[in-house]
Order: structure tokens, then C-alpha cells, then sequence
């Protein structure tokens, strides 16, 4: 079908424009300076294993009372991003394991809200729960330390990369929690009930039965969990004050684009962008390969999983471990609601005076003021465009993969799920460097295509297909995921009665497909709107102005950097993100009369 054929050409432009070629471009730039690279990734700022890197990683200063201080070990830049991304990983996939199999197959009273407890860190408001926990982990007005004091006779200070570690653990586990408990429940329970006529107690059908087989919802959270964690960038910027939290992989990339837009080109910052999509595409396609190699598949997937009844040291372990478990991973979005609602929260361990009419004259104050509701016009805007490109290509792509076999429909299904393993910071840099060089090739030949290509005049170009690239997967899948479930017979059938396969895709697929289009444009929409690495690297680029390109995360970034007044600003453009996102979804709710969840 020539429709097939020119949708996977439309694809494989899209996708080697947009993101392979400023890939390889990154890559060239190193080759091109690989003496300087060399010089400058030696230094043990980078590569650190001597015995020194272990000295501060735990260690009691001689306070009164001591004070136990846990930074964890400094081993340069690119060991620092290994050890910390594999310990939230690990970290994540452990106890989102253990709280998806309490969820998915005990029966006990609190149930339904310890699920939803769990899911409640998924509502995003960057920097601002980072934020929070800088508070909680604050040695001297602390929440950790004040709830503490009576019990230990020390204080305990938790900084520099161990921080960062807590952080994004705490944030990152309701991803693993989702996906394995999606896993678990797919796993048939009479496969639980042979191992029990067996003679196999819980434990047992555990280890031999249920544990492989949900081995890809594991493999998926943690290989999630590993590069979010590695690709994050508003953890390492909240704690910046310790140098050893700016000794990331992410931090460094982040760093080095701010300089290259003073002018300050660095070939060791192409380096560390690549060195950071290498470890996240060696991770993604290591756990793909791993999964691949075995069979998972079952015969029945509809029965309701084998539930049991906790024993009295079952409960006592769900809500003594289980729910408090929760409830701490939930807290930063709590404490980050609460500095909207609070008058202040300087030097004590909880937020003060909280009211309702701080909330009110907040969120007033930043629909009154022009920078911030362009910050918010600015959302909206790219995250509805870049929405409806993803929706155009994504559709283009799903139906080449869906409907046509051989190796390039796989090549070409493996490219559009690539972006996800892809760090943003890569992306911003490869569009920033790329973009750099084509308008200085262009300039004088063609000056008025120069300008208007300018990422330091426009911007807003960039960020816009940069988002698309991103989260293109998650719209692919949503629309490939619908395409499988319709015969192709019926498009055949469809052919001979209509004018094509445009008037098949216009007037069967298309109207079949809208459920999946609108999830994938929603999900698209959401992810694009509460994306960080993007905005706060290409959206700063023309700085703070009326013109200004920055969406509502990059003011979140700029007014958390700017100081404690700056602090509840934040805070309360984190809401109005957060408000944008429920109104998506309910209007999107709304139209397809159902309700669902979302994640991933």
C-alpha cells in the first residue's frame, strides 16, 4: 500500500532530521576535539577512584550534639551518575516491588487508599518537592531532625549526592510501583494455585512462580527508574550548594550549555552530553535484549489475581511499613503544596500559618504579574503544538510500523521508542550545537532564514520539535496499541468500497482510533507541559523579557534560584502547572465519557 509506504518515509524523515542527525552531530564535535576531551575527562574531577573519594562519604562531625553526615562517596562526574542512578534504581524496583505485591495480592482495610497514596507523587511540580526535601533534610530546622530529636542522641545530615539519591528516589517510586504492579496482576493465578497443590507456600510460589514471570514489569521499572534518575536535573540544581551535588553527569551538561550560550564552546561538554546518552541507550536496550531472550507469555490473562489475607505480622508489616512508606514518598508534593498555603517556612520544621488566603492573593499575584502569565501562555502553547505534531507523526508511524512487516517497520518502531531512553539535556544540547552551526552556515547566503533559525532569537522552534522527539513513544504506542486490536481485513474490505487507503485511514481508522489518539495526545500533553530539561536549557535562551520563550518550569527554576522570597513563587507556578494538567484531563475525560489512568 503506497499510503504505508509513504507514512514509514514520513517517519524515518521525521525522526532522522530531528533527532538522529543532531545526535551524530554531537558525536562529530567530539571526534573534532578529541585531544581536548581526552585532557579534560582525565582529570580526576571526572574519575575519581582513590581512597580520598570515600573519606566524607559517611563520617560524625564533632558538634554538640555530633552529627552523623551522610554525602555519599565522591567518585567523579561519570561514577557519581552510575552509583546514584543504579542506587534509586535498585532502591525503586525493591520497594516498588514489595508495595505492588502488598496492593495486588492482599486483602485488608485501607486498600483503596493506600493504592492511591501511592500513585500520589505522579502529580508533578518540578523543583518544588526537591525543594521540600532540601527542607525535611535541613541539619539545623530540619522536619527530619525535629522529628528525630527526642530519639537519637546525635543529628543526622543528609547532602551533597546522598541527598540527591533520596530525592529522586522518593519522586521516582510510584513509576516502578505501576509498572510492576501492572506485571503482577497480568500473572495467570493458576499458575500460583498449581505451586500450591504442590506443596509451595506463599513465599516459594513467590520466588519460583510469580517473581519471573513479572520479570519485564521489573526490568521496565527499573531501566525507567535508572534513566530518569541520571537524566534529572532540578534535584542536582536544589542542592547546588554542595559541590558534590554538582558532580553529575546531568549538572555538568546542564552547566556546560549555559556556558556555550556565553560562547564557551567545549568539546568535553559534547563529550559528557554523549557519554550520558550512551549509559541511558546502553541500559535501554541491555534490558530489552535481557527481556527478549526468555518467554513471559501466559495462557489465561482475565482471571482477578490470587488474593490472600495478611497474618497479624502482615498487617502489622502493611501499616507500620507499607503506609508510612507511602506517606513519605508523598510528602514532598504535600510539603510543596504547602508553601503556597503557608505565610512562611524559613527556620522552622514545619510550614507557618497556613491559610487559605495565602493561596488566593499567590495565585493572584501571578496572574497579575505579565512574566509569569506569558510563562503560562507559553505552556499552553507548546505543549498544545507539540502535541499535534506528535499526534500527525506518531499516527504516520504507528500505522508503517503496524501494518507492514520487515526489518524496516522494526527499525522504524525500535527509532520512535528510542526518545524515551534519550536524557533531554542531550537533546537540548544536540539541537542548540546543530542549530548554532546551521544558521552560521546559512548566514551568508541566506540571512533572513538565518535569523528566523536563531535558537538564541527563536527558540520557541526547537523547544516545540524537541518536545515532540521526546514524547513521541508514548503517542506511538497509544495509536499502535488501537491499530492492533482492528483487523486488517476490515481496512481491505474498506479499500474496494472507498476512494484509497486516505479515505480508509479518513473515514475507518481514524474514527476507530480516537480512544488512542486522545490518550496518547493526552499523556503527550501532560509530559510536555511538566518537561524540565528542555525548558530550562533552550526555553532560557532568550532570557527574562516581555518576549521571554521560558515556560511556567523555567520561571520555576529562575525564581528557586533567585532566593527564599523567590521559594512560594515557585511553589505556587507549580500549581497552576498542576492545574493545567487536570484540566487536560478532565476535559479529555470528558469527551471520551471514561475514566483512566495514565502513567507510562
Amino acid at each position: 500500500m503506497r499510503l504505508v509506504k509513504l507514512s514509514a518515509a514520513a517517519g524515518y524523515a521525521y525522526l532522522g532530521l530531528f533527532l538522529a542527525a543532531p545526535l551524530v552531530f554531537i558525536f562529530w564535535q567530539v571526534l573534532a576535539g578529541i585531544g581536548q576531551v581526552y585532557t579534560s575527562i582525565a582529570d580526576p574531577f571526572y574519575l575519581n577512584l582513590s581512597p580520598e573519594a570515600f573519606a566524607q562519604a559517611v563520617y560524625v562531625r564533632p558538634t554538640d550534639p555530633p552529627t552523623l553526615v551522610i554525602r555519599g562517596p565522591d567518585l567523579g562526574v561519570i561514577l557519581n551518575s552510575l552509583w546514584v542512578a543504579l542506587a534509586v534504581a535498585a532502591a525503586d524496583t525493591a520497594l516498588g516491588f514489595a508495595l505492588a505485591y502488598v496492593l495486588a495480592k492482599y486483602v485488608f482495610p485501607g486498600r483503596t487508599a493506600l493504592g492511591l497514596l501511592a500513585t500520589l507523587p505522579l502529580i508533578v511540580m518540578p523543583f518544588a518537592t526537591a525543594y521540600v526535601v532540601r527542607k525535611f533534610l535541613d541539619p539545623r530546622w530540619g522536619t527530619l531532625n525535629w522529628a528525630l530529636g527526642s530519639l537519637l542522641p546525635l543529628r543526622v545530615e543528609v547532602s551533597g549526592l546522598a541527598a540527591v539519591a533520596v530525592v529522586q528516589a522518593l519522586m521516582y517510586l510510584p513509576i516502578a510501583y505501576l509498572n510492576i504492579y501492572a506485571a503482577l496482576a497480568r500473572v495467570d493465578p493458576t499458575l500460583e494455585e498449581v505451586a500450591a497443590n504442590l506443596g509451595a507456600d506463599e513465599r516459594r510460589a513467590v520466588r519460583d512462580v510469580v517473581l519471573p514471570l513479572s520479570t519485564p514489569g521489573l526490568a521496565a521499572a527499573f531501566v525507567l527508574v535508572f534513566i530518569f534518575a541520571i537524566d534529572d536535573v532540578a534535584a542536582p540544581i536544589i542542592f547546588q550548594d554542595d559541590p558534590a551535588a554538582r558532580k553529575l553527569l546531568s549538572y555538568q551538561v546542564y552547566s556546560k550549555f549555559l556556558d556555550q550560550v556565553q560562547g564557551q564552546i567545549s568539546p568535553a561538554a559534547a563529550f559528557l552530553a554523549l557519554i550520558l546518552l550512551a549509559i541511558s541507550t546502553t541500559a535501554f536496550l541491555a534490558v530489552r535484549k535481557y527481556v527478549g531472550l526468555r518467554q513471559y507469555a501466559m495462557l489465561i490473562r482475565q482471571l482477578r489475581p490470587r488474593v490472600y489475607r495478611p497474618g497479624p505480622l502482615g498487617k502489622a508489616a502493611i501499616y507500620l511499613v507499607a503506609f508510612p512508606l507511602v506517606l513519605t514518598a508523598a510528602a514532598p508534593l504535600l510539603g510543596a503544596l504547602a508553601l503556597v498555603f503557608a505565610e512562611r517556612w524559613a527556620t522552622t520544621p514545619l510550614p507557618e500559618g497556613l491559610s487559605l488566603q495565602n493561596a488566593a492573593e499567590r495565585l493572584a499575584e501571578v496572574f497579575q504579574n505579565p512574566l509569569f502569565l506569558r510563562g503560562v501562555a507559553n505552556t499552553v502553547y507548546y505543549g498544545v503544538a507539540a502535541t499535534l505534531v506528535m499526534v500527525a507523526v506518531g499516527l504516520l508511524i504507528a500505522l508503517a510500523a503496524a501494518r507492514s512487516r520487515g526489518p524496516a517497520a522494526d527499525a522504524l518502531d525500535a527509532l520512535a521508542t528510542m526518545p524515551i531512553a534519550i536524557p533531554g539535556l542531550v537533546v537540548a544540547y544536540a539541537y542548540f550545537l546543530t542549530s548554532l552551526h546551521l544558521t552560521a552556515a546559512l548566514k551568508p547566503a541566506a540571512p533572513a532564514l538565518a535569523q528566523a533559525l536563531d535558537p538564541l532569537r527563536h527558540p520557541e522552534l526547537y523547544l516545540i520539535v524537541g518536545y515532540s522527539v521526546r514524547k513521541l513513544p508514548f503517542v506511538v504506542r497509544s495509536i499502535y496499541a488501537g491499530l492492533q486490536q482492528i483487523h486488517p481485513s476490515m481496512e481491505e474490505v474498506a479499500m474496494n468500497l472507498s476512494d484509497g487507503y486516505l479515505g480508509v485511514l479518513r473515514r475507518i481508522l481514524v474514527p476507530l482510533l480516537k480512544t488512542n489518539i486522545l490518550s496518547g495526545a493526552l499523556i503527550g500533553f501532560v509530559y510536555v507541559t511538566s518537561e524540565v530539561s528542555l525548558s530550562i536549557t533552550l526555553g532560557a535562551l532568550k532570557g527574562v523579557g516581555q518576549d521571554t520563550a521560558m515556560p511556567i518550569t523555567a520561571f520555576m527554576r529562575e525564581r528557586f534560584e533567585s532566593g527564599l522570597y523567590g521559594v512560594q513563587e515557585a511553589a505556587t507556578l507549580g500549581l497552576v502547572l498542576v492545574l493545567i494538567q487536570a484540566a487536560a484531563i478532565a476535559l479529555t475525560t470528558k469527551v471520551l465519557k471514561t475514566r483512566y489512568g495514565f502513567v507510562l
